[in-house]
């Protein structure tokens, strides 16, 4: 056991309790995912009343709150979330200790739409561009601590799933972009991180469970070919672990329903072993 662990669990996709994605982080918890934390919280919103956008801006107050208050108890928050928009709320709660915060985002999918660019209309496609403040300010504003992350402090990693129009975007913007075959180049990945070292204190650790080759198994529907291996995932974080103090996690994004002998839950289950085993509190 990490006695140093607080387990955040947001079990919602797109405003829907344990549905879909959203199943994903209560079949972490009833696989045993809780036996790597001292701390385990069930995050819900209050009220009764779901609506997409609502619903996933108030669970990411609750992330910044629980956020905040782990990291002044000295204990590292990892969130288990049925979407990636769940990570804006843990830099919400980063900021309050005052440290820079770098960003290592894993996925499948750039995540790096705006309402205007994004036909789906899939908010979920929209997480990272909200972490950097591209979109939904207003609203964002309102999730305790949130600044908006300097995108020159961002390493997405693995990204494939994208279109001709949202390559241009990634290309064009400031962070660093590592598709898989940059992120297989160990070389190349240590010297992105020693970057992002040189402008950061501590890290925080974003793995959409598609960022995996889905000959695994499928993470989710929107599961891509030419994904990372399991290994290739767990030696990103022991890179980024010797650049940088990895003080918070997010695992998001898995769907029960389309795992194959519970292959990707496994390949989940140890990934959060090696989170956090690797993972330091914020210093204080």
């Amino acid at each position: 056991m990490s006695s140093g662990v607080r387990l955040l669990v947001a079990p919602y996709d797109s405003g829907h309790r344990d549905v879909r994605m959203g199943a994903g982080p209560l079949a972490l918890l009833r696989a045993g995912a809780g036996e790597l934390a001292a701390d385990v919280r069930v995050l819900d919103p209050a009220g009764e009343w779901r609506a997409e956008l609502a619903t996933a801006f108030e669970l990411n107050r609750l992330v910044a709150a629980e956020v905040a208050d782990a990291v002044a108890e000295g204990q590292v928050p990892v969130l288990l979330s049925g979407n990636c928009l769940g990570t804006v709320g843990v830099l919400a709660g980063l900021a309050a200790a005052g440290h820079r915060v770098g960003l290592l985002w894993l996925d499948a999918h750039g995540d790096f739409n705006t309402p205007d660019e994004d036909g789906s209309g899939f908010l979920d496609g929209q997480g990272l561009a909200i972490a950097v403040g591209r979109c939904w300010r207003s609203v964002a504003g309102r999730i305790p601590g949130f600044t908006p992350l300097p995108e020159r402090d961002v390493v997405l990693v693995g990204a494939r799933d994208v279109t001709e129009a949202q390559a241009a975007v990634l290309r064009s913007s400031g962070l660093a972009w590592l598709p898989p075959a940059q992120a297989r180049d160990p070389e190349l990945l240590a010297a992105t991180l020693a970057d992002l070292a040189g402008r950061v204190d501590v890290l925080h650790f974003h793995v959409d469970l598609d960022v995996h080759d889905p000959s695994i198994a499928p993470a989710n529907g929107y599961a891509a070919p030419d994904g990372l291996s399991a290994e290739e995932v767990r030696r990103v974080l022991g890179l980024a672990a010797a650049q940088l103090p990895v003080v918070s996690a997010t695992l998001a994004s898995w769907d029960p329903s389309f795992d194959v002998g519970d292959r990707m839950r496994d390949v989940a289950l140890d990934l959060l072993g090696e989170i956090t085993a690797a993972a330091v509190p914020v210093a204080r």
